[in-house]
């Protein structure tokens, strides 16, 4: 049975954090492999502007190809409307209906997962990962999802302790606009791709 790691993001642009992410989970869980997918219209996101889709998805691509486990979809942009995780597990367990899915989130998004898009269903249809991200207490989202579905919950949610990193897309962004370097923070062929 296949092991199949869902990272989903805006990926404005995407970064070394989300490569460093990905990379400790496939190894602890052993996955066989991880789909980066770009999100199209994140609802959590509306009023903000992104760049372009595909811009965003030619960044992923650069970013991932080095990696022979790691892919980048463009399933999010195929299915159009809001970018609600539910729809995509649901449409990746329909094109594989053997694979074990786990969707990767940091601990920031835990805490809200428990408002998400049918979060009970979807959290019957695949696990969760949750990595440490600084600032933050797994514990009180894990406590919010026990409140909100029961005590069940707690085997569909993995913590995993994978190296904490402080780069984000909005400093990268700020970065840009203010003409700073950003090297090292994104991969070499994604910072040639914005410039």
């Amino acid at each position: 049975m296949e092991r199949l790691g869902i990272l989903g993001g805006t990926y404005d642009p995407i970064h070394e954090g989300h490569l460093r992410l990905a990379t400790a989970v496939a190894g602890r869980l052993k996955l066989d492999r991880v789909l980066f997918l770009p999100a199209l219209n994140p609802p959590h996101k509306r009023c903000r502007h992104f760049a372009p889709p595909e811009d965003r998805l030619a960044m992923v691509r650069l970013a991932v190809a080095p990696y022979p486990d790691f892919y980048a979809s463009d399933l999010e942009y195929e299915r159009g409307g809001l970018s609600y995780t539910y729809d995509l597990v649901r449409l990746l367990q329909e094109r594989r209906p053997d694979a074990d899915l786990y969707v990767i989130i940091g601990e920031d998004s835990l805490e809200q997962l428990h408002t998400w898009y049918r979060a009970e269903d979807l959290l019957r249809l695949a696990r969760f990962v949750v990595a440490a991200r600084p600032g933050y207490d797994a514990r009180k989202g894990l406590a919010a999802l026990e409140r909100a579905f029961g005590p069940w919950v707690r085997g569909r949610v993995l913590l995993e302790e994978v190296p904490e990193t402080a780069l984000s897309s909005t400093e990268i962004r700020s970065r840009v606009a203010q003409g700073l370097p950003i090297r090292g923070m994104v991969p070499l062929a994604v910072e040639q791709y914005i410039q």
